[in-house]
C-alpha cells in the first residue's frame, strides 16, 4: 500500500508542478517525473519530510533539462503549481471534514486511499481549469513577455525560497510536535505571504521601470532642446555666411567687370586660403591631369594633388587618355572623390607615405581608384560609421557622408579593401547619362 500511496502522491505533485507550464510536456516525461517523485516519496517515509526539499529541487532540475523554451518562466510556474498543491490539499481536507463531519486526522488515517483518489481527481480538474483560464482567457504568455528577465529571475528565487522554507517548517514542526491544524495554518500563511511578496516585487520593478522611462524622457527632452539651440545657431551662421558669400561674389564681379584677371586670381586664392605652391609643383600637378577632359574633375584633382605634394607625400597618377566623365551625378561624384582623396592624404602624411590615383575607362565603364599607404590599419567594417576614425575623437564624418551620397546611386559600384599595406577605395560607374 505504501507504493500505491506514493504513486498517488507523485501524480498530484507532478500534475500540479507541470500542469501550468507554458507548453505541455510529453507523456513519457510525465512518467519519468512520476517515477522519480514516487521513489523520493518512498525514501521520505524513512527519513521524513526533509526529503521533500531534495525531491522538489531535483524535480526542478529535471524540468530544466526537459523544457527548451521559457525556462525561468516555467520554473516559476512549477513552483507556483507545487505551492498551490500544498495549499489546495489542506483546504480540501478542511472542507471535506466540515461537509462529512469527520475529523481531518480520521480522514487521513481511516479513509486515506479514498481521500487521496478523490483529491487527485479534483486537483487534476482544477489544474486543467486554471490552465485554460490562464492561457485562453487571460493570455498569460502575453504578460510573461512583458516582464523583464531580471524580474523573472527575482520571482523564481522568491518562490523557490518560500517553498524551501515552508518544507523545512513542516519538517521541524512535525519533529517538535506541532499539531496538524497549526501546520495547516502555517501553510496558508506562507501562501499568502508568498503572493504578497511576489506582488511587491512586481510593483517595485514597475516603479523602477517607470522612473527609468521618466529619466529617459527627460534626457531626450534635454537633447532635443540642445539640438534646437544648435540648429538655431547653425541657421544664424548660415545667414552670416550667405551674406559674406554674396559680398565676396560682388567683389569678384568687380574684378571681372574691370577685366583685372590677375587681381581676381590673387583675390580668389586669398579667399580660398590656398598654401603657397611653387610653379614647379603646379606644372607637375597639371601635367598629371592633362588627360582629364572634365574641367570640374580636373579642378578638384589639381587642388588635391598640389595639397598632397606640398605635404611631402609621393603621388603617382595614372589617367587614361581622353578621360571624360559624362554623368548626371557629377557633383556628388566629385564630393565623394574629394572625401576619398582627403582621407588618403591624411592617412599617408604621417610618414610621408605614398598615394596612387588611377582613372581608367572602357567602352562600358569608368573606374576611379584611390590608394594610400597607412600608419595604422583601419577597421574596414567600421570606417563608414558616423564618428569612427583612426585619427582621434571629433573625426569620422567624411566617409559617413560619402556613404550617404553613394546610396543615392545604383549604378556606382563601390569597393573598399585593405591589403599588402595599401588601403584602396574604388568606384566603378556604368556609362549611362541618367541617374538610376
Amino acid at each position: 500500500m505504501k507504493i500505491l500511496y506514493s504513486i498517488i502522491g507523485a501524480i498530484c505533485v507532478v500534475t500540479s508542478s507541470c500542469g501550468l507550464l507554458t507548453s505541455e510536456i510529453k507523456i513519457w516525461q510525465y512518467i519519468i517525473l512520476t517515477m522519480y517523485v514516487t521513489l523520493m516519496g518512498l525514501w521520505g517515509l524513512s527519513y521524513g519530510q526533509i526529503i521533500g526539499v531534495a525531491m522538489f529541487l531535483g524535480l526542478l532540475i529535471i524540468l530544466l533539462l526537459m523544457v527548451k523554451e521559457n525556462r525561468i518562466e516555467n520554473l516559476c510556474l512549477a513552483c507556483t503549481g507545487y505551492m498551490f498543491n500544498l495549499i489546495f490539499n489542506n483546504v480540501f481536507l478542511l472542507i471535506g471534514s466540515a461537509m462529512l463531519g469527520i475529523s481531518v486526522d480520521r480522514m487521513e488515517k481511516d479513509y486515506y486511499l479514498a481521500t487521496s483518489i478523490i483529491y487527485c481527481f479534483i486537483l487534476l480538474v482544477t489544474i486543467l481549469g486554471i490552465r485554460r483560464f490562464l492561457y485562453q482567457r487571460l493570455n498569460l504568455l502575453y504578460y510573461i513577455e512583458g516582464i523583464p528577465y531580471t524580474i523573472r529571475n527575482g520571482l523564481f528565487i522568491n518562490l523557490l525560497m518560500y517553498i524551501i522554507i515552508f518544507l523545512f517548517n513542516i519538517f521541524w514542526g512535525q519533529k517538535v510536535g506541532y499539531s496538524a491544524s497549526a501546520l495547516r495554518f502555517n501553510c496558508i500563511l506562507f501562501f499568502i505571504c508568498m503572493l504578497i511578496s511576489n506582488q511587491l516585487i512586481v510593483a517595485c520593478a514597475k516603479y523602477v521601470k517607470s522612473e527609468e522611462i521618466k529619466s529617459a524622457e527627460k534626457d531626450k527632452q534635454h537633447l532635443m532642446e540642445n539640438y534646437i539651440v544648435c540648429l538655431e545657431n547653425m541657421v544664424e551662421e548660415t545667414k552670416t555666411f550667405r551674406h559674406d558669400y554674396k559680398n565676396t561674389l560682388s567683389t569678384m564681379a568687380g574684378f571681372i567687370h574691370e577685366n583685372q584677371l590677375k587681381e581676381l586670381k590673387e583675390f580668389f586664392y586669398m579667399q580660398l586660403q590656398r598654401p603657397a605652391y611653387t610653379k614647379l609643383d603646379e606644372i607637375q600637378a597639371w601635367e598629371y591631369l592633362k588627360n582629364i577632359q572634365s574641367m570640374e574633375l580636373k579642378g578638384l584633382m589639381f587642388e588635391k594633388l598640389l595639397f598632397a605634394i606640398n605635404k611631402g607625400i609621393h603621388v603617382k597618377v595614372a589617367i587614361a587618355e581622353h578621360f571624360d566623365v559624362q554623368y548626371d551625378g557629377l557633383k556628388d561624384l566629385i564630393s565623394i572623390l574629394g572625401i576619398f582623396i582627403d582621407n588618403a592624404i591624411e592617412a599617408a602624411e604621417k610618414k610621408q607615405g605614398l598615394i596612387r590615383i588611377i582613372l581608367a575607362q572602357s567602352s562600358e565603364h569608368i573606374m576611379f581608384q584611390i590608394m594610400n599607404s597607412y600608419d595604422k590599419k583601419p577597421d574596414i567594417s567600421k570606417i563608414f560609421e558616423k564618428g569612427y576614425s583612426t585619427k582621434g575623437a571629433g573625426r569620422g564624418l567624411g566617409l559617413y557622408e560619402a556613404r550617404v551620397l553613394l546610396q543615392k546611386y545604383t549604378d556606382i559600384v563601390h569597393e573598399c579593401n585593405c591589403k599588402d599595406g595599401w588601403f584602396t577605395q574604388q568606384l566603378q560607374i556604368t556609362k549611362i547619362t541618367s541617374q538610376t
